[in-house]
């Protein structure tokens, strides 16, 4: 099943060729929001362009209620396993 369409296949790794990142091109967002942001709730948009984001992403209730929905979620499945407290 997973060589149904083989032909397909090599046809759009060569198509997708010059979308194609390097190992390095993806790390750079990665490595300039780790060593020259100074202001947290901003996105790294590639090339390394820093922009700000909107008025509930930087929400710390919102932020709050995410990390307690994911924390319950968490604990449900894993058994409280795998929950830190901080």
């Amino acid at each position: 099943m997973l060589r149904r369409y083989p032909i397909l296949g090599y046809g759009m790794s060569y198509a997708m060729e010059p979308l194609k990142k390097s190992q390095f091109e993806g790390a750079v967002p990665t490595v300039y929001a780790v060593t020259v942001t100074k202001n947290s709730g901003q996105f790294i948009c590639a090339p390394a362009t820093p922009e700000e984001a909107s008025e509930m992403a930087q929400s710390d209730e919102l932020m709050e209620n995410l990390m307690t929905l994911t924390r319950d979620l968490v604990s449900e499945k894993t058994g409280g396993e795998a929950v830190v407290s901080i």
